[in-house]
């Protein structure tokens, strides 16, 4: 199901902006509060909170990939993902020389 609400967020992302740095954009800065999301619940340690993240906040796009898919599949996605991701810091560190 995750997989599918991702799926459909990139696709919206996609017909708003029509341009493919803005998905790479997208799924970097997803995947970003994700973590970040995982990580305030881990320091927080409420156990309201913590139930509610781990019950519907998947850990990472990657965690979304893995939970989704299986065998090649798999494999292709998280190369996919992985080559998404090199080209998500390659943008920013653009970004960065860029302000100079």
């Amino acid at each position: 199901m995750d997989i599918i609400i991702f799926l459909i967020l990139i696709i919206i992302v996609l017909i708003l902006f029509r341009d493919s740095r803005v998905i790479i954009f997208f799924i970097g800065t997803s995947d970003v509060v994700l973590r970040l999301i995982h990580f305030i619940k881990d320091q927080l340690a409420i156990s309201e909170f913590s139930s509610f993240v781990n019950k519907y906040v998947p850990t990472s796009v990657y965690g979304i990939i893995q939970r989704s898919t299986s065998g090649i599949v798999t494999t292709l996605l998280a190369w996919l993902y992985i080559g998404v991701m090199i080209v998500f810091v390659y943008y920013l560190i653009k970004h960065i020389f860029k302000l100079k």
